[in-house]
């Protein structure tokens, strides 16, 4: 008996396109032509060659079926149909799995930001640039993956809303494969709140994606933060606006000079130029300069509470310093426990169904009442002030403490 066209196909020897049967190619929306440039017209090829779905059995989703391959799972053909008629066209999993980021055909718009984003990279010094490159580390295909002096910048335009948790696996997977990674959303600041635990910027909302492509400055809506030295008792921008010691967190000054956030214009226009760089500073902090910035190693991410921004790196440590905090914890992006299922949709469905291990009996309290008390100083293990010393005398917080016995209880249960 001879063997169905699905059974014939090998997933990891594709991408993570779309194999479209009547032509027995590989598409990839995501790319210009669909990854065909001698087919200018794959698009409507498709698009009119109806029936799709299980009934015509002509569109399979590759990426789904190499995820099956790479869980030893059997192999099975995952259907697909193609909606144009949508404001977001997409194609459709017939068996109703979400559909993936990667098979949705992109708008004026993300492309015109991403073509943007390539130029600029290409402009200030970056030794590669490639648009929608495969990085098998990270299993992913940012938009546009740049390679500097000393750093790889993957950076991703995002068009339009996503759950948090989509976001922030994606840019763990960037990071793990050794990626700084840059957002960019043309989404207005009042809607990006599902960003807010990723390096992002926002530049302007418009319409007409050409502004893109020719506006000499797109200035930075969110997402940077510059930083202005005042004696203590100035009005802290990351603490509700309170006049509280950034470092004591006490109400009463300390009498030092320290970094304090700052909206005020001439923070921004009073730091020292930066002769070597392709992009200067303008009036306001612009896209162009961040991202020459960002590939050079001049602006990092740094994460207050819940929320991640780019800084100036010459002031990154003596923030880290007051404040706590480093590159990694701004680059984590952890996502909250109603949301631990960090997959997409479609991969979660068809994983194996295996119990989770029963976790001990957590650690409730620590007895520090004898522990000793001193000068606020950085934390072993979060790195934030703090006044108590554990039983070996080294600064650290009590919650701090049990959290960590509480990790290694656990860790120490789940193997036994």
């Amino acid at each position: 008996m001879t063997a169905r066209i699905w059974e014939r196909i090998n997933p990891r020897d594709f991408a993570d396109g779309i194999y479209y049967v009547p032509a027995g190619v590989e598409v990839q929306p995501r790319l210009p032509h669909w990854g065909h440039s001698e087919q200018d017209r794959m698009r409507e090829l498709i698009d009119g060659d109806r029936p799709h779905g299980v009934g015509g059995k002509k569109l399979l989703c590759l990426l789904c079926m190499r995820i099956r391959a790479e869980r030893n799972l059997p192999a099975e053909p995952v259907w697909l149909t193609f909606i144009s008629n949508h404001p977001r066209p997409h194609f459709r999993h017939e068996d109703g799995r979400s559909p993936h980021i990667e098979h949705q055909p992109e708008t004026d718009i993300h492309k015109a930001i991403k073509e943007r984003e390539a130029r600029t990279f290409q402009a200030a010094g970056a030794t590669s640039v490639e648009v929608e490159s495969w990085r098998p580390r990270a299993r992913r295909r940012p938009d546009v993956t740049a390679v500097g002096p000393e750093l790889t910048v993957a950076a991703e335009a995002q068009h339009s809303t996503a759950p948090a948790r989509t976001i922030q696996t994606r840019q763990r997977a960037l990071r793990a494969a050794g990626d700084r990674v840059v957002w960019t959303t043309d989404l207005p600041v009042a809607d990006i709140g599902f960003m807010h635990l990723v390096p992002h910027l926002a530049v302007p909302t418009v319409k007409d994606y050409r502004f893109y492509l020719h506006e000499p400055q797109l200035t930075i809506a969110a997402g940077v933060t510059v930083f202005e030295r005042q004696r203590c008792g100035w009005s802290d921008l990351w603490n509700g606006n309170a006049n509280r010691c950034p470092i004591t967190r006490r109400a009463t000054p300390c009498g030092g000079w320290h970094l304090y956030p700052s909206l005020n214009r001439t923070a921004y226009e009073s730091r020292p130029a930066d002769p070597g760089a392709h992009f200067p500073y303008g009036p306001r902090p612009h896209l162009d300069h961040l991202l020459e910035g960002i590939l050079h190693g001049r602006w990092l991410p740094y994460r207050n509470r819940n929320r991640v921004t780019w800084i100036p790196s010459d002031v990154y440590g003596d923030v880290e310093r007051e404040r706590g905090g480093d590159v990694d914890r701004a680059e984590t992006a952890p996502v909250r426990r109603r949301d631990q299922a960090a997959e997409r949709a479609c991969e979660d469905r068809i994983s194996l169904a295996i119990p989770a291990p029963r976790r001990p009996e957590p650690i409730t309290s620590l007895n520090w009442a004898k522990n000793a008390v001193g000068d606020p100083r950085a934390c072993r293990i979060c790195r934030r002030p703090a006044l108590m010393r554990d039983p070996n005398g080294i600064p650290c917080h009590k919650a701090c403490a049990e959290a960590e016995a509480n990790r290694k209880h656990n860790t120490e249960g789940g193997q036994a």
